[in-house]
C-alpha cells in the first residue's frame, strides 16, 4: 500500500516550483459558514493554521491530510500581470481632479424656466 506523503504545513513554498515565474498561490476561505469566507492568504502556513484554529472548520479539516486536500481543492494562482483593482469611476490620489469638491446651491432648472 503506497502512502501519500504530506509536505510539511510550516512549508510556505512546498508547491511553487510548478508555478511560472512571477506568480504565487493564494488561498482563499470557501467555507460559507466561516466568518473568513472569501478572504484569502499568501502564506500556505497561515491559511492551513486558519483552518486549525476557526471553529467552522473543526469539522472537516481535522488532520493533515484532510487539511492539504482543502489546501489542494481551493487554492489558486495569481497573476502579476492583472492591472491593479480600482472601484469604478476612482480617481487615484494623484488625479489633480481628486479632491474638487463641487457644491451648487443653485436650482439650474428654475433659473432657465425664469
Amino acid at each position: 500500500m503506497t502512502e501519500t506523503l504530506i509536505p510539511s504545513e510550516i512549508d510556505d513554498e512546498v508547491d511553487d516550483a510548478g508555478l511560472p515565474s512571477g506568480h504565487m498561490w493564494a488561498y482563499p476561505c470557501k467555507l460559507p459558514s466561516c466568518p473568513d469566507y472569501g478572504k484569502s492568504w499568501q502564506l500556505r502556513s497561515n491559511f492551513l493554521a486558519h483552518l486549525q484554529e476557526q471553529e467552522a472548520h473543526i469539522s472537516t479539516a481535522t488532520t493533515p491530510t484532510a487539511r492539504r486536500s482543502l489546501e489542494l481543492a481551493w487554492r489558486y494562482s495569481t497573476d502579476p500581470h492583472l492591472p491593479t483593482r480600482a472601484a469604478p469611476g476612482f480617481r487615484s490620489r494623484e488625479d489633480p481632479d481628486e479632491q474638487v469638491w463641487v457644491y451648487s446651491f443653485r436650482d439650474d432648472k428654475l433659473l432657465a424656466k425664469s
